[in-house]
């Protein structure tokens, strides 16, 4: 004999959302900078040479002569 089954397919149970943290300015709110996240793009094999053995050369990681150069470039007006 075949049992009854509820199976309440009515609306789905409201899931409470995930806070991130954010910060408010006039009309935008904006995600911390501290979240780090992918960079990605295609480079020269010899342009990749070459900026991984400048990196390593100069004690730095990939990561920070890449923030490092831009920082520098924002500075110049470049």
């Amino acid at each position: 004999m075949a049992k009854n089954l509820d199976l309440n397919l009515g609306e789905a149970p409201a899931r409470p959302a995930k806070k991130l943290p954010v910060r408010e300015s006039a009309n935008t709110q904006k995600r911390e900078a501290a979240a780090m996240v992918d960079l990605n793009f295609k480079v020269s094999v010899e342009f990749r040479r070459e900026f991984k053995l400048w990196a390593a050369a100069h004690d730095m990681s990939q990561k920070e002569t890449l923030e490092r150069a831009f920082r520098l470039l924002k500075q110049q007006g470049g």
